[in-house]
Formats: structure tokens, C-alpha cells, sequence
């Protein structure tokens, strides 16, 4: 989580948080309040921190779905999950589509459907979303800066595994 003067900002696991976490760092005099990059603290919750959130607008990151499953699938077939963190088998096709991880990793991010977002970070269109925030944030971004986050590659994607969709889904 990084709160700034203006805005607070969360993502769920598996959706370009260390990669929105790393351009955000770039702008160090709008930044109140900032969960280091690794540990389990930069998934904090809108709800969990109510005195930093306050009034501020809530922004989260998101991920196409099917494109977060298989991620979050290989990701814990290779690393497990909390609190063992053991690697788990891979899940089939069937679990992938029918098994509701995605909105149980969103549920505790948006309160079960009862506080939303005010803004939502696409992973897919991350680099512009973002210089929008900015932008609307009134968040100088000198040319420097710019090429900076331009510049900037997806993080935390260590699991070499097959990503076209095609090859998972039908």
C-alpha cells in the first residue's frame, strides 16, 4: 500500500503491484506512508489501515481475469500459499474456471462488494493509467520521470511457464 497526500493505492496479489510500487517511489514528495515491496505488508487492505485511508481516493489495481488465474494458478503450484507456503499441485483447467479464486483475492480489497474503488490501475494499460492518476493528482512528471516509468519492465515474474491464454483456456 502507498498513501500519498491525495490517494491511497492497494493491489491484490498476481495484479503489477511491485512494478506500480517501484514508478510510485519515483515521486518520494508525494508520499506519506509506503509498505515495503516485499513481505506481506504490501498487500494491505483499505480496511486495515482506516486512519491512513481517510477521505483519500482509493485506487486498486486490477487484472483481466483469466490472464490473473493462470498466474496466481502457477504461482502456487510453485510457491504455495500462506501460512505454510508449500508448493501445491498445479490446478486443472476445471478449477481455473470454476473455482472463484479470483474474487475471493478481490473480496477483502473492495469489503465484499460493500467499498469500491474510486479509480482502478489496468494491468494492461498500467503505464497510462497511471501517468492519468498522476496527471489528475496534479503530480509533476518531468521528462525524466517519464522515460522512467516507460522504461519500466513487469516485476516479480520469475515463473518461466506458458502465458498465451490459448493454451490454458478454450
Amino acid at each position: 500500500m502507498v498513501v500519498t497526500k491525495t490517494f491511497v493505492w492497494a493491489h491484490p496479489p498476481k495484479a503489477a503491484g511491485d512494478m506500480v510500487a517501484t514508478a510510485l517511489a519515483l515521486f518520494p514528495e508525494i508520499i506519506e506512508f509506503s509498505d515495503p515491496i516485499v513481505g506481506r505488508e504490501k498487500h494491505g487492505r483499505f480496511k486495515d489501515r482506516p486512519e491512513l485511508v481517510g477521505d483519500r481516493q482509493r485506487v486498486l489495481c486490477i487484472r483481466r481475469l483469466p490472464e490473473w488465474q493462470l498466474s496466481y494458478s502457477v504461482f502456487k503450484s510453485r510457491h504455495g500459499l500462506k501460512p505454510d507456503y508449500r508448493p501445491l499441485p498445479m490446478d486443472s483447467r476445471e478449477t481455473m474456471v470454476t473455482g472463484g479464486a479470483g474474487d475471493r483475492n478481490l473480496a477483502p480489497f473492495i469489503e465484499a462488494g460493500r467499498v469500491w474503488p474510486d479509480r482502478w490501475i489496468r494491468v494492461e494499460h498500467l503505464v497510462d493509467d497511471l501517468l492519468a492518476l498522476l496527471e489528475e493528482h496534479h503530480v509533476e512528471v518531468t521528462p525524466k520521470k517519464l522515460k522512467k516509468i516507460r522504461s519500466l519492465k513487469p516485476q516479480n515474474v520469475g515463473l518461466n511457464y506458458e502465458r498465451s491464454l490459448s493454451a490454458w483456456f478454450t
